[in-house]
């Protein structure tokens, strides 16, 4: 087993009550049975809360419910009392990982940070291409010599990631080539011979902002930008997003493509970037018409934290991917073109 890391990653270092919005917030937090364990032996004041506080939600997990938006841990100095009073040590999985990311792929794993957690957004934001080891020689090695599923996967995001970082053309038209050529990929995925594709339509990107007014939304105010943006079609992104958004794609193809391993379809994550770029570069556009009230590393944070840290958001995207011709590849393409 091989653990790999970009450049980055031991950059992190959690900024607490400094952080403009904290993992404490808005989520509920999950607690792992070995944490469980632990908590049912700790005793006095913290110990009755922990026990009062831990439920088990509708999926049948254990978690610490969020209260008026804020784990009940999270006190009035934005700092956590299990750490204060019982040691990092003893914190959950959940809490002691966070914004680290692990997958693990049998032969090899890939550590990444996640762009949920503001800190750790401007540190990707921040950093060049730094994810060297992922689909370098190690792991191709360990693929080829045990998968050829897997090392056709590591191979095509390669090119995909390639794609997507290509500066001589405008980032929709990168988005859209990497599409085009996952089309391919997916056709011989499914034993099937690549076709060029017919000509696509669109009736403008409504749908996609439709769509995301009816997932689960944490922040009211994360509502009320996406009904604004979806209603000022004519404002025009800043300069900078496309370099900022580069990034954002780049971090979801390291994170989710091999997600194929399992679900056989590597269109997923491709669609899924598009539907974040369409969302965030119109947010950028708002926020930039406005004097940018926000960093605009927060819109590409928040973006992460509503939709890509929701199951059910994400396995919603899937199922329209699915179901809705608009998503069709031929049609994001088109969409893409006129944007």
């Amino acid at each position: 087993m091989i653990d790999i890391y970009p450049d980055f990653y031991k950059e992190f270092k959690c900024i607490a009550n400094r952080c403009e919005d904290s993992c404490c917030k808005d989520w509920d937090i999950d607690i792992d049975s070995e944490t469980e364990r632990f908590y049912m032996t700790v005793k006095g004041a913290t110990g009755d809360k922990i026990r009062d506080k831990l439920v088990t939600d509708e999926y049948g997990e254990r978690v610490f419910k969020a209260e008026g938006g804020r784990c009940p841990f999270w006190n009035s100095d934005m700092l956590c009392d299990i750490f204060i009073d019982i040691g990092e040590e003893h914190l959950s999985e959940t809490c002691g990982g966070f914004p680290r990311v692990k997958v693990d792929y049998v032969d090899f794993r890939e550590h990444l940070l996640s762009f949920a957690c503001p800190e750790a957004a401007r540190i990707m934001l921040r950093s060049e291409n730094s994810y060297t080891g992922f689909g370098g020689e190690a792991e191709l090695s360990l693929a080829e010599n045990g998968d050829d599923y897997m090392s056709f996967l590591l191979k095509a995001r390669e090119r995909s990631a390639e794609i997507l970082t290509d500066g001589s053309l405008p980032f929709k038209y990168r988005l859209a080539d990497c599409l085009d050529f996952n089309v391919q990929v997916q056709s011989i995925l499914d034993g099937a011979e690549p076709q060029p594709m017919s000509e696509g339509k669109t009736e403008g990107n409504g749908f996609i902002f439709d769509m995301h007014l009816k997932f689960e939304i944490m922040s009211e105010r994360w509502r009320e930008a996406l009904e604004e943006a979806k209603e000022n079609a004519s404002a025009k992104a800043s300069d900078e997003f496309e370099a900022d958004f580069e990034k954002f794609a780049l971090y979801y193809i390291y994170r989710y493509y091999l997600e194929a391993v399992n679900s056989g379809d590597v269109l997923y994550s491709i669609k899924r970037i598009i539907c974040a770029y369409v969302i965030t570069e119109r947010l950028d556009a708002d926020f930039a018409a406005k004097g940018y009230p926000l960093p605009r590393m927060r819109i590409l944070q928040r973006y992460s934290k509503e939709v890509e840290h929701s199951y059910d958001n994400t396995e919603a995207l899937n199922a329209e991917f699915d179901r809705d011709e608009r998503f069709s590849a031929e049609n994001l393409i088109a969409l893409l073109e006129e944007l």
